[in-house]
């Protein structure tokens, strides 16, 4: 029973390898429409969209944050200090609902509306492949898929994720579409 265990263990482990830790991530393209950042939009993803956006590999940048972070008096409003810099390259829109599913729509919502044919999704390194599976669902534009350093910290935070990104990944497999 124990060594039943054990190998289940290791196969988890090494299925979620090509997954969460060293999931597929795409070089930058020369010139994108605008930089996705998606939930939570943390200063690690924020500062990484900049950079894109500073390198010209985009002009806009779109956030996504919950849905009252921009709503005056509310304590999560000084959280996205981005939100409010002047030069209007950055746009910042609550997905409903406030999950990866609603975060694509959003993505799908406003490339019709602004014209965006290209993205780049910015996102931490276990969600970029279920984000991708996702997002290719509702946005027909050409993906790239970025992750940054914002890892989960310790083994704990990698049991968490490796535990959630199965649980999602389930749900969105038995639930396809946009």
């Amino acid at each position: 029973m124990a060594v039943t265990i054990g190998v289940l263990v290791v196969a988890f482990v090494l299925v979620g390898l090509p997954l969460y830790v060293f999931p597929a991530v795409d070089a930058v393209p020369a010139q994108a429409d605008v930089v996705y950042v998606i939930g939570p939009p943390t200063p690690a993803r924020i500062a990484l969209a900049r950079e894109l956006i500073e390198t010209g590999a985009a002009d806009e940048m779109l956030i996504s944050v919950p849905g009252d972070a921009l709503a005056e008096g509310t304590p999560s409003r000084g959280r996205f200090s981005a939100c409010n810099l002047p030069g209007g390259d950055v746009l910042c829109r609550a997905p409903d609902p406030a999950t990866t599913q609603g975060e694509a729509r959003l993505l799908a919502e406003m490339s019709q509306e602004h014209g965006w044919d290209s993205a780049i999704v910015v996102t931490m390194t276990p969600h970029v492949s279920r984000a991708r599976l996702i997002i290719d669902r509702c946005f027909d534009g050409e993906l790239s898929m970025r992750a940054v350093a914002d890892q989960p910290s310790g083994l704990g935070g990698w049991v968490h994720q490796y535990f959630y990104q199965t649980g999602a990944f389930v749900k969105a497999l038995t639930a396809p579409g946009c």
